[in-house]
């Protein structure tokens, strides 16, 4: 059947409006996603182009890398090692790889072009982000005197990667998700997969080792050990997340919540209740919480 000629031509917009739209900026690299396996990669990348014009039109060159290394890196590198690895874990790394080589790439030229050093840009780039965080949130931070703005500045400094890291890790892990629920092209069955394969999902258990360690060096003060520990610690913990709201997804199905009171209850356990998701992710490993929840 033909697809409609609308739905070939929004996704060449709709991924920038996405983008500028704030709400659904962690979306924007879906209707890409789902325009490559409908129409294949030449009309995809070309989609990509043209949003990525329409991103510098509107942004500006700032802009333009943020959007070429957070939508346009996934949209491209995503779905073909999908198609050609057969295996999430893998397209999710590769796709996570090709980001990083071109945020580096995208720092580099702008370090030479400025004819500036990497830390140097790096430092001011956080600064200004914790200058425009305290600008926010002035009332709340009224009280706050330079030294503590410092402090702020400094973490930053620190745990920035981790941060950028986990940014890439939530937009490929949302869209991948919604990916695999519309099933375009039955991509499911091409992937060996069910319909219910996230609420099954588990972190492999090797990644229980580096989790542990880098949370040790965080009880120290290890100086730059601490701080790499810190970054591989928050990450990995991220990872265990998708797995805890992977386990939250198996208890709604199995306590019948649906609709409002199913996203009331993903919204709680993200914003409010973290700590539980991220215990039920990472204890998984001993206490297998779905096995148990079934049987009670």
């Amino acid at each position: 059947m033909k697809s409609p000629a609308w739905m070939v031509l929004v996704p060449f917009f709709l991924s920038a409006f996405f983008y500028f739209s704030t709400v659904m900026t962690i979306f924007a690299p879906l209707p890409l996603l789902l325009l490559f396996f409908r129409k294949g990669r030449a009309l995809a990348t070309l989609a990509i182009i043209t949003n990525a014009a329409i991103t510098l039109v509107l942004g500006n060159s700032a802009y333009l890398a943020f959007y070429l290394v957070f939508v346009g890196v996934p949209a491209f590198i995503l779905p073909g090692a999908l198609l050609k690895s057969k295996s999430l874990e893998k397209s999710v790394l590769w796709s996570l790889f090709f980001m990083v080589l071109v945020a580096f790439a995208f720092a580099g030229a702008s370090s030479f072009y400025k004819h500036t050093h990497f830390l140097q840009d790096y430092t001011q780039v956080t600064s200004k982000v914790v200058d425009e965080l305290a600008q926010a949130l002035s009332s709340s931070t009224e009280g706050l005197d330079s030294s503590e703005l410092e402090i702020w500045k400094q973490d930053l400094k620190v745990e920035f990667p981790s941060a950028l890291i986990i940014l890439a890790l939530v937009l490929l892990w949302s869209n991948l998700n919604l990916l695999l629920m519309i099933n375009p092209k039955d991509i499911r069955t091409f992937l060996g997969l069910d319909a219910h394969f996230f609420k099954k999902w588990k972190v492999p258990e090797v990644l229980v080792w580096p989790t542990i360690a880098s949370g040790f060096t965080l009880v120290f003060d290890l100086g730059v050990i601490s701080d790499i520990g810190i970054n591989i610690f928050r990450v990995l913990m991220t990872i265990y997340a998708f797995q805890g709201l992977s386990i939250l997804g198996f208890i709604f199905d199995l306590w019948g919540v649906r609709g409002l009171f199913r996203f009331l209850g993903y919204f709680m356990s993200v914003f409010l209740m973290l700590p539980l998701v991220l215990s039920l992710g990472f204890f998984d490993l001993w206490f297998d919480f779905r096995s148990k929840f079934r049987q009670s």
